[in-house]
């Protein structure tokens, strides 16, 4: 049992020997018989170290059972108007969240299948009622995180475990090249409607925690009956996500439903797969605008405002033609083959009536607000691309937003550099979102279809693994040059970083 106890109702918790359980709770199974705990451990937490904002105490209490019962009731002693928070795990996996404990209440254990274990009480449930999938839809990417138990990827993977009791190191290894490689060709997703290729990110054992999932150390031990296995799958893409649609193939006897949920920006969509409705299908179109929008690039058929230039030449060949027409009518043929000569230069000559069009003009087109959103996409998809395990992945995804000597700079040279910056978000943090600030953004022009932008952001990061987000937010300062194709693609070629430090207005 594992116990967070307020300071009040126990206020000499810090002289118990070991020995003896503070009455606090009665085990009994279904004869009324009462198991003795024994305390294993017990430790004073600040309200900074827990999610209490008093103080209190975090204990372990350890009750050896007969046999293996089909049902334990637990039953608080506690005085009139004390409370009792608990969690209860069956091998690894929690039967419902940490919650108050008020009243008895019976637990039914299912010894071959601990996923089976639950309170009677239906309000007592864990927030991962069964394994899923999480779906996030960010700048340029989809990742798709597949919670699965082992017991339900073994029968496809071939595999028995040696001990039943516990997964060794080599095993666990083994799984979790096999699962990766086996995912990776299932469960197909779509995105804009067209196939996109998966790339495996990472495969992990997790277990469940105070703080949710968890990565399993080889040093604890993994029941093979409630083992999960953690694999997560990158889908890159050329532009912003509009539509998903995921086929989940994976079913069978202990496996009829499969949840899903997709997470955009601060919004979130649930769906639940099933044999007769495997696809879950979602647009933008479904979202409330919460997330931040990524700015599509400009064609070539559109000048800075969004103008179809097509539209313009067109319009102008109309007039210099009804121009020529009126001129004709009226028997001045000068001034109707001028007319005529007009026409044909707006349309066989574009350049002279769309200086908007040219690389040149194209760089004084874009106000701020628009080289502001579109850096923004591009640096995310920088600092994405370091989260990449694969060096080809990596450097294909860096040449969508860098190219010229950068390019080779950022990867050969600065990777190292930054993956130990990006160490500040915890590891396994990622930046999640780029803010381009407004003040200081300095725009200056180069030259054809290049200019320079001085400017500050704030990389947004977070730990958002298996729907939990941890936040943490850093500011950054450079001098950049960016460069237009004439296909109207952006991308950065050079940069000088500035500065990097914590955003103030960010910490918590």
């Amino acid at each position: 049992m594992d116990l967070r106890l307020r300071e009040d109702p126990f206020p000499k918790a810090g002289a118990a020997d070991g020995s003896a359980v503070p009455d606090l709770l009665q085990l009994r199974d279904e004869n009324g018989h009462i198991f003795a705990g024994r305390m294993e451990s017990l430790a004073k937490a600040s309200p900074v170290q827990g999610s209490m904002d008093v103080p209190f105490y975090g204990a372990k209490i350890h009750f050896p059972v007969r046999g293996n019962p089909d049902t334990l009731t637990l039953v608080p002693t506690l005085a009139p108007g004390q409370k009792l928070g608990i969690v209860v795990s069956h091998r690894g996996v929690p039967l419902a969240d940490l919650g108050e404990l008020e009243a008895p209440v019976r637990l039914r254990l299912d010894w071959n299948d601990p996923w089976r274990s639950r309170f009677d009480d239906p309000g007592r449930l864990r927030r991962h009622s069964a394994p899923r999938s999480f779906l996030y839809v960010e700048p340029y990417e989809v990742r798709h995180e597949v919670l699965l138990r082992l017991e339900d990827l073994a029968p496809y993977l071939r595999f028995k475990p040696g001990d039943p009791q516990n997964l060794s190191t080599s095993e666990r290894e083994s799984l979790k090249r096999a699962a990766g490689d086996f995912l990776r060709a299932h469960n197909p997703l779509r995105i804009n409607g067209a196939a996109v290729e998966a790339q495996l990110d990472r495969v992990e054992f997790l277990r469940f925690g105070r703080q949710g999932m968890q990565n399993a150390n080889d040093a604890e031990t993994l029941h093979p009956a409630s083992a999960l296995v953690g694999t997560i799958l990158v889908y890159l893409t050329e532009a912003p996500t509009e539509t998903v649609e995921l086929q989940w193939e994976l079913f069978g006897p202990d496996l009829e439903r499969r949840p899903v949920t997709l997470y955009f920006g601060r919004e979130s969509f649930e769906f639940e797969a099933t044999p007769r409705d495997p696809v879950f299908r979602w647009s933008s179109e479904e979202a409330l605008g919460l997330a931040p929008e990524i700015e599509r690039p400009a064609s070539a058929a559109e000048d800075g405002r969004g103008v179809p230039v097509i539209g313009l030449r067109t319009a102008a060949a109309a007039v210099a033609l009804l121009t020529a027409a009126w001129f004709a009518r009226r028997r001045h043929p000068v001034l109707a083959c001028t007319g005529l000569a007009a026409a044909g230069a707006a349309m066989l000559f574009p350049q002279l009536l769309d200086p908007v069009g040219q690389p040149e003009a194209r760089t004084m087109a874009f106000p701020p607000p628009q080289v502001r959103t579109r850096l923004e996409a591009l640096l995310h998809n920088v600092y994405r691309a370091y989260a990449l395990r694969g060096e080809e992945a990596s450097y294909d995804r860096l040449a969508m937003s860098l190219d010229g000597p950068l390019l080779e700079q950022v990867y050969l040279r600065q990777r190292k550099a930054v993956l130990a910056r990006n160490q500040g978000l915890g590891g396994e943090g990622r930046v999640s979102r780029v803010e381009m600030l407004d003040d200081g953004l300095v725009i200056r022009k180069l030259g054809a279809s290049s200019f320079e932008v001085t400017g500050r952001w704030i990389a947004h990061g977070a730990v958002s693994h298996w729907g939990h987000s941890h936040e943490r937010h850093t500011l950054y300062a450079a001098r950049m040059v960016l460069s237009i194709a004439g296909d109207g693609t952006w991308k950065i070629t050079a940069m000088d970083l500035l500065e990097g430090q914590p955003s103030p207005s960010a910490r918590s």
